[in-house]
């Protein structure tokens, strides 16, 4: 069982270290097709879950190895506001946490739910998912369980922003054929135009998914762009780009592999924030089947195998 991996180089929030609240199995409203985990059937509830003064003592460990990441980010094996404890964690991480930022990546499903906002507004930074505005859209790309209602979402959406007081982000994952229509698009920048949004992330698979889609160009990423700009939203469109200095991190076998398990590794992050005995461990894991290097949009991915 691994709860915190990382620290993760986020070319939009700097050095932060994961902390996850569902560290052995996905569990997660949604079945994204372009989720970097593996596919599995959407549910409405976590039904394994860890005690918060389990997370809490991992975290305080973690920032014990690791006190110079400037934020935690609260995610999952698949959707973190699914935990049933999460406000209770966020009250009792305020007395450990120190001048740390927390950070929830969440897909926004249940922001509608008095509860769930309760805990989320407790963040000081939130980035919610937003991959469709239109039912038959949404339903294609993101494969919810069948209780979720797209506009109670929506709704859900709106109350949370106009309640925040933190910093809050949407970001739009596009794949091709699924939801880059130029008319899906101009829907989504209606959505978000009267919200107060830090920034808007565009931006399409760039790294191995669950499933056989395909990235969009980054010329129809920049077309797109505009008509955000257009709708007067902050928009980023990352672009992959080696880190300004060497992190040189110190991560066991178990780190690397949570780590990966996560979010798949490119092989210049990996060159580059890795120390060498971190990249000799990893070496290790793929002559042993463990670990795979796969190839994402002209780019080398370290990945779990089919021996882990």
């Amino acid at each position: 069982m691994n709860i915190i991996f990382g620290p993760v180089h986020s070319r939009r929030f700097g050095e932060s270290l994961g902390v996850d609240l569902s560290p052995d199995i996905k569990q997660c409203n949604y079945d994204c097709l372009y989720c970097e985990l593996k596919g599995k059937k959407a549910q409405d509830f976590m039904e394994n879950y860890l005690e918060v003064e389990v997370i809490l003592k991992e975290i305080q460990k973690g920032l014990e190895h690791f006190p110079n990441i400037e934020s935690l980010t609260i995610t999952a094996n698949g959707e973190p506001t699914l935990y049933p404890h999460l406000y209770e964690l966020m009250l009792r991480l305020e007395d450990i946490k120190g001048t740390k930022q927390t950070l929830l990546l969440t897909n926004g499903s249940l922001l509608h739910d008095p509860i769930v906002a309760r805990a989320c507004l407790l963040f000081d930074e939130v980035k919610f998912s937003l991959d469709a505005v239109s039912k038959e859209v949404f339903k294609k790309i993101d494969r919810p369980s069948k209780s979720v209602n797209l506009e109670q979402i929506l709704q859900g959406i709106y109350q949370f922003g106009a309640d925040f007081g933190g910093e809050l982000y949407a970001e739009i994952l596009f794949v091709e054929t699924i939801n880059d229509s130029l008319d899906e698009v101009k829907k989504m920048a209606k959505f978000l135009a009267p919200m107060r949004l830090k920034r808007v992330d565009i931006s399409t698979i760039d790294r191995p998914a669950a499933y056989q889609v395909k990235s969009v160009s980054q010329e129809k990423l920049e077309l797109f762009g505009k008509v955000f700009l257009d709708f007067g939203l902050p928009i980023f469109i990352p672009k992959r780009a080696e880190p300004k200095e060497q992190v040189q991190l110190n991560l066991s076998r178990d780190e690397i592999l949570k780590t990966i398990a996560l979010r798949p590794q490119s092989t210049e992050d990996v060159a580059t924030l890795w120390n060498i005995y971190s990249r000799k461990i990893l070496q290790d894991l793929l002559q042993s089947g463990q670990v795979e290097i796969v190839e994402n949009n002209a780019t080398k991915f370290y990945r779990i195998g089919i021996k882990a």
